[in-house]
């Protein structure tokens, strides 16, 4: 239906990682947004999302990064958009502020290492 009205599908909580779930709960969001992305992208329609949460650290950021350009995903698709949800008092505090340039050049391709190098790094200059 999303590709005969030439629309895009945009989906949530690009964020989340498996491991920060509660182990009751059995979620699996890593999963969940994998296979939600890719059958958009399997149908060939424009996928894009958006975070669910607030998110002001760079485990978040990361997993935005990865889920927007995966660097394993075997025809090489990304996100055609992004939307960052929540323009609030949080994310304006210094420290997070910077995450978020941080971040927001990082999705134009701006100073991005490797993922896995900098998980937990809190240096602003890497």
């Amino acid at each position: 239906m999303l590709k005969k009205h030439k629309a895009a599908l945009n989906f949530t909580c690009v964020e989340l990682r498996t491991l920060d779930q509660p182990p009751a709960s059995s979620a699996d969001p890593e999963a969940l947004v994998w296979q939600v992305l890719n059958a958009g992208w399997d149908v060939g329609i424009r996928v894009a999302s958006e975070n669910a949460l607030p998110c002001y650290d760079r485990k978040g950021y990361n997993k935005i990064l990865e889920n927007a350009k995966p660097f394993d995903h075997p025809a090489g698709k990304h996100l055609s958009a992004f939307t960052y949800l929540r323009l609030c008092d949080d994310l304006l505090e210094e420290t997070n502020f910077k995450e978020f340039e941080r971040f927001v050049k990082r999705m134009h391709g701006e100073a991005a290492p490797d993922l896995e190098s900098c998980q937990g790094d809190t240096d602003p200059n890497f």
